[in-house]
């Protein structure tokens, strides 16, 4: 029985197919562009951590307008909880910001369809550490 090598000439070119593969699917690749009117409809969140020094949880609902404006609905573990109005911007690079009534701002990471993100809150009122996280889930458009 004898074994069939491939042909050198076919072995020599896979390298340069392969660079080629690549270089096309990089130049494919769309870059990030999100801008306000990438995050628009109801998000539904959670988000644990520490608020002010305190163990805190919390769950809502945020209604993004596309332009900048975000109604919440919101319930805290702390037992606070409410409707407020708040503002947010996203950057061309799906970098998002939001400000809060009560001075929390948070900074997001937006997915280029905005059907999702993840943020993380560092700052709020109060001489305590704050260090929240969540994410939201878009539910309806």
């Amino acid at each position: 029985m004898t074994s069939r090598l491939p042909h050198p000439g076919r072995i020599a070119r896979l390298p340069l197919i392969l660079l080629a593969l690549a270089a096309g699917s990089a130049a494919s690749a769309n870059p990030l562009t999100c801008s306000n009117a990438t995050l628009k409809g109801t998000y539904l969140y959670n988000e644990s951590g520490v608020l002010n020094g305190k163990p805190y949880a919390e769950s809502g609902r945020e209604v993004y307008d596309g332009r900048g404006g975000i109604v919440l609905s919101y319930q805290g573990s702390d037992g606070s909880g409410g409707v407020e109005k708040a503002t947010y911007r996203v950057s061309a690079d799906c970098i998002g910001t939001a400000t809060y009534p009560d001075g929390q701002k948070a900074t997001s990471f937006v997915s280029p369809d905005g059907s999702r993100f993840v943020y993380t809150i560092m700052a709020a009122p109060g001489t305590q550490p704050t260090a929240l996280s969540g994410s939201e889930v878009r539910v309806a458009p």
